[in-house]
């Protein structure tokens, strides 16, 4: 059997999270990282894996068999496709999403391609759950009319006073791909009294439902009070919501995207955004 001692690995740029256990993880096995300075835009990272590479060949060592980069780095130098890495072969990725990977290639040349899908799921829970709650309790606003002097109300503001925001208990918040994330996101606005419905391609099993409600696309567009978006971009996801799905929503919905940002459709997002719908909107990922 192969130690995994004997697996040399090479990574892109260093760990930036759990930086205790990867340094334990360091001396315990083969691993080599290009350093972030070599790292800063993607003609250099692809020169710097294969000067690794010839480095290692050169020295008259085992080739390399992994690649593992951390978080930025896949959003700032991909996509990882035969031009990246076709000097090795088993290849790792921190984070759930893998649309950035030319998966279709790895497949052909017999490449394991392994991303870490509940890694990052309650984090990105908590940061949906916040979204949520500041988008409904127009927390941004009152902070913005509150630095500007206006907490106690102005002219120019729509009301003269401060929006007082909506409760989100009783709310219904529908959820596009109950996944890891999904269904920690549903846990979490469950605590909070709304009532949770969900899309995804198949319906979960009952038993990871935990009271969320399977219904089709647009029986969410058109029930939900909040919506958010937790599934992969895939062909199939891009541009998900479109104007034909918006035009199907509530009049004033919330739209929380805290998955990729493709899956929305920019253009129509913003068309809806002015139309006089009402709908609200408030993101972490953006198509550019």
């Amino acid at each position: 059997m192969t130690q995994l001692q004997n697996l040399p690995t090479l990574t892109l740029g260093p760990a930036t999270f759990a930086v205790a256990q990867w340094e334990i993880m360091r001396r315990q096995y083969e691993i080599d990282t290009i350093p972030l300075s070599e790292l800063t835009d993607r003609a250099n990272v692809i020169k710097a894996i294969a000067a690794a590479v010839d480095a290692r060949a050169a020295a008259g060592k085992t080739p390399y068999v992994a690649l593992i980069w951390f978080p930025g780095i896949s959003f700032s130098v991909g996509p990882f496709d035969e031009a990246m890495l076709s000097p090795l072969t088993k290849n790792g990725g921190r984070g759930k999403g893998y649309d950035h990977v030319d998966i279709d290639w790895l497949t052909s040349q017999g490449v394991l391609y392994c991303n870490t899908p509940t890694a990052n799921a309650v984090s990105t829970a908590n940061g949906a759950l916040m979204l949520i709650l500041a988008a409904t309790r127009a927390a941004s606003q009152g902070d913005m009319y509150t630095r500007a002097g206006k907490w106690r109300g102005d002219a120019s503001l729509p009301t003269g006073v401060l929006p007082l925001g909506e409760d989100i208990e009783g709310m219904t918040l529908g959820i596009i791909g109950l996944g890891s994330i999904g269904k920690a996101l549903a846990v979490r606005a469950q605590t909070c009294g709304m009532k949770i419905i969900y899309y995804s391609r198949h319906r979960v099993p009952e038993s990871e439902e935990n009271g969320a409600i399977y219904v089709s696309l647009e029986e969410l567009l058109a029930a939900s009070d909040v919506i958010s978006v937790n599934c992969p971009l895939t062909p199939q996801t891009h541009h998900l919501l479109g104007p034909a799905e918006f035009s199907k929503t509530k009049t004033g919905v919330f739209v929380v995207n805290t998955a990729r940002g493709p899956i929305i459709d920019e253009g129509a997002l913003v068309q809806a955004l002015k139309s006089g719908k009402g709908i609200r909107n408030t993101v972490i990922m953006y198509p550019t």
